[in-house]
């Protein structure tokens, strides 16, 4: 690696939003509405920095292994030390590109959506502090970084869900949020003290080289990759951590954009991807992954069918799309999941913040039952939405279309064929509930109430949403032309090359005339029958059929309505057992641990309370008990000696 290849600016990227979020948390309360312009200056400088990396890495100039240039020893205990250090290659290139795109374009957003907010300057204040957190962990080096970042970014999310802390939910779904993590995170803590305990070192392209080498292999290397996976777990809401998520949708909608559509929910996705060499070391763990990425998928896409909230829709919908990502990391298609990751990226950023700009036009409400008929009264909203929808059904030629087919394509042809089928369910299903949203939302009669005057979004809202459209159109045909050797293949495979061997995978040449044409055919088949579907059935007021079809399959509809009980059966283990179980703990600690610490000073305090009733000071009442003494000892010596 030559560190030369790698710009001296490039620690801008870290330094410019830490100077924003600090900025504006010192004296942002005093410039009111002007409380923007720093943070938003800072973050658009950081994306046209990070564009002047981001492109380069994925074509390829900084190497087949990335450049990395170390600033500066952190912590050194004895033989270890840990370095910060920023590491660039193309998988940092592809979040860098979704992350700082996405950041620059919500923070944009955020000036007409929390225009009206009190705490208007303390939100620009924490999307900076969030910025800057999710850019560390994508540049770091060293694993113990990337988990002081880990953390960062979880500290600035919990901010942001409860950013509205006066009110009751926001404040619990913020708490669940952390609490949640915090149970993944325990497991990547304890996989990065395996990593130490094997190698001595959390540097990353160390511990990468020392798996390569066989280090680190058999049932050591599943249980720490395993815990690494906690970790990603927690982070990227996959089940059964995924409790937390869709609750998070109780925070502005532009949080749900940031985080929980294009950045933090996807550093799960980053940690696996990089660290890939250790799970291809153990094809147990490989399963594991490839198992509740795709029973995730299936599972929050069957809730998403009957959800109304807006918003709790394209929460589930995320799940189901991240779960993909992880199912193609499990089956070893890195390439395809990062692929993914990039065009979720987009279209779903362009459909939360598109929901948003609803959420704006009928001035507050989010349940879908309650619009209808919004096309022509808010044309740029339907019109961008329209493309983030079809982008997520996998409709060719949007973006969607080129990252699911792929996953799907690889899947079927490394033989994980049930993976392929979970994937081609999920497909149809999701074609089927986003049309839903866009049928319920914008199409047949109005329901909004006529009090409400409903009205397009002000330019800082709409303008994202034009910009937002143009990837979620042409950034999959972008990446992923020419099939097998696109830009994205030629940049990524160099990263993943090790993993490949471990896992003996082969690159293949892409036919259109053969089982990758057949199965390319059969995707767009099945996303095809779950558009038309949804198109036939929320085109128009069907609601008399709807509730026929419902009637048929009420078993499923009552438990996907209700999450199929899972947040009930969690509330009850976890929240009130736990409660219970800490309640009981609780009273044993002040009960019989600090009261028999409490008894022994109570007993020595009595003790010398009794004793100190013999002090009297009077010299005739001690030889009395002297004499009282020897009297005791004589008697019990001629006891004893008879």
């Amino acid at each position: 690696m030559d560190e030369l290849l790698l710009p001296g600016y490039v620690p801008l990227l870290l330094i410019l939003p830490l100077v924003g979020f600090a900025f504006t948390a010192a004296i942002g309360r005093r410039l009111g509405g002007a409380a923007h312009l720093v943070p938003l200056a800072a973050i658009f400088a950081t994306w046209g920095i990070a564009m002047s990396v981001a492109i380069p890495a994925l074509l390829g100039d900084f190497g087949e292994h990335g450049a990395t240039t170390s600033l500066f020893t952190w912590v050194a205990s004895g033989s270890l030390s840990f370095d910060i250090g920023i590491h660039v290659d193309a998988l940092t290139g592809a979040l860098l590109l979704v992350v700082t795109t996405v950041g620059a374009l919500v923070h944009l957003y955020s000036v007409g959506y929390m225009s009206h907010d009190p705490g208007y300057w303390r939100f620009f204040a924490y999307l900076n502090l969030f910025m800057f957190s999710m850019l560390l962990l994508v540049l770091a080096s060293n694993l113990l970084v990337v988990f002081a970042a880990w953390e960062l970014v979880g500290l600035s999310s919990y901010l942001l869900i409860g950013f509205w802390y006066t009110k009751r939910e926001p404040g619990l779904a913020a708490k669940k949020a952390f609490v949640t993590n915090r149970v993944g995170d325990v497991g990547f803590a304890l996989g990065l003290m395996g990593l130490v305990a094997v190698f001595g070192t959390l540097d990353i392209q160390t511990i990468l080289e020392g798996v390569a080498a066989g280090q680190l292999a058999g049932p050591a290397a599943t249980l720490i990759a395993l815990l690494v996976f906690c970790g990603a777990v927690g982070k990227s809401a996959q089940f059964p951590l995924h409790v937390w998520l869709p609750d998070a949708m109780e925070g502005p909608t532009p949080v749900s954009a940031l985080i929980h559509a294009a950045t933090m929910v996807n550093a799960g996705v980053y940690l696996v991807a990089r660290m890939s060499p250790l799970f291809a070391a153990s094809h147990e763990a490989m399963l594991v992954v490839a198992a509740i990425g795709i029973f995730t998928a299936i599972f929050a896409a069957s809730i998403a069918f009957t959800q109304t909230d807006i918003k709790r829709v394209l929460a589930f919908s995320t799940l189901s799309q991240l779960g993909y990502m992880f199912a193609a990391l499990g089956v070893g298609a890195w390439v395809p999941a990062i692929f993914h990751l990039i065009t979720h990226g987009f279209f779903k950023g362009l459909l939360f913040l598109g929901s948003g700009s609803v959420i704006h036009a009928v001035e507050g409400e989010q349940e879908m039952p309650k619009m209808g008929g919004l096309a022509k009264k808010i044309p740029i909203t339907y019109a961008t939405m329209l493309i983030g929808t079809i982008a997520i059904a996998g409709l060719p030629p949007l973006a969607g279309f080129w990252s699911k087919d792929e996953i799907l394509g690889e899947a079927f042809k490394f033989g994980y064929v049930w993976v392929w089928l979970v994937g081609m369910v999920v497909a149809g299903a999701t074609a089927f509930y986003m049309f839903r949203l866009m049928g319920l939302t914008f199409w047949g009669t109005s329901r909004v109430s006529e009090s409400v005057h409903v009205h397009e979004s002000p330019w800082t809202m709409t303008l994202p949403l034009l910009l937002l459209a143009v990837p979620s159109v042409g950034i999959g045909a972008l990446l992923g032309l020419p099939f097998a050797d696109g830009i994205l293949v030629h940049g990524l495979e160099p990263i993943f090359h090790t993993a490949n061997v471990l896992l003996e995978h082969e690159h293949e040449a892409w036919t259109l005339f053969g089982i990758d044409g057949l199965l390319m055919l059969a995707s767009v088949t099945v996303a095809s029958i779950g558009t038309v579907v949804g198109v036939r059935l929320f085109r128009s007021d069907n609601g008399d059929r709807i509730r026929a079809i419902t009637a048929r399959l009420q078993p499923f509809y009552t438990g996907s309505r209700n999450r199929w009980f899972f947040d009930d059966l969690n509330d009850l283990i976890f929240v009130r057992l736990g409660s219970r179980v800490a309640n009981a703990a609780w009273w044993f600690d002040r009960r019989v641990v600090d009261g028999a610490v409490n008894g022994v000073g109570v007993l020595a305090s009595s003790g010398g309370r009794g004793l100190r009733q013999i002090q009297t000071g009077r010299v005739q009442n001690y030889a009395f008990g002297i004499a009282v003494g020897l009297a005791v000892m004589a008697i019990a010596y001629l006891v004893i000696g008879a």
